[in-house]
């Protein structure tokens, strides 16, 4: 069996953390480097990546997540947000940050910008809305591999009310909301959940030759 197929049928859905059990920091940093390389639509990157390190905001966030333990007792807490909007000045900056990484005239990237420009303002907020928001779960794949690579268990949640999220942390001010939350760690003993056996469709069942 390939080490891809063996990551994947290791990780589960975490239930209970072993809070005692801390990420290392060389193995954080690999986890946001591929952050940081997630494949977004036109490379925009509509998303930041918020690390909740206080207890005291975690716990705040707890309640906001139908107290669901694993919000306290991972060792990492990763809040994925999305930008609420997509103007002409994020694709300038894109466009800029094109030029300077590859040494190219911005003027060269030009055609390139204002194709971009166009595709966007034919969207209304709510489109646009939504399709930032489908980057989150882009990143939220990557992340669940990388993880199941180096070992590290994570949880993707969408239950919690991200309205409250929003605003305790005064995300609508900064042109983001809360998509999506991953805590990561490493499981505890006691967690019954992680032998249970992977239920999945078959490959037949799947795929379609066309």
């Amino acid at each position: 069996m390939h080490d891809i197929i063996k990551d994947l049928n290791w990780r589960y859905a975490t239930k209970k953390f072993d809070s005692s059990k801390n990420i290392k920091d060389e193995d954080f940093e690999v986890i946001k480097d591929s952050l940081r390389l997630v494949p977004t639509s036109y490379g925009l990157q509509p998303l930041k990546f918020i690390i909740v390190e206080s207890p005291e905001l975690r716990q705040e966030l707890q309640t906001m997540s139908y107290n669901q333990s694993q919000i306290v007792d991972a060792s990492h807490l990763i809040i994925i947000c999305s930008y609420r909007d997509l103007n002409e000045t994020h694709i300038d900056e894109y466009v800029a940050n094109i030029s300077s990484t590859r040494d190219v005239h911005e003027e060269m990237m030009k055609g390139y910008g204002d194709f971009m420009k166009l595709t966007i303002s034919k969207m209304d907020d709510d489109q646009k809305f939504r399709w930032n928001k489908n980057q989150a779960y882009i990143a939220l794949g990557q992340l669940i591999h990388t993880c199941a690579t180096l070992k590290i268990d994570a949880t993707p949640m969408e239950g919690f009310k991200a309205k409250d999220y929003d605003k305790l942390l005064g995300l609508r001010d900064q042109n983001l909301t809360a998509s999506l939350v991953v805590p990561m760690g490493y499981r505890h003993e006691d967690d019954e959940a992680q032998h249970q056996k992977k239920v999945r469709k078959s490959q037949d069942d799947l795929f379609i030759t066309a």
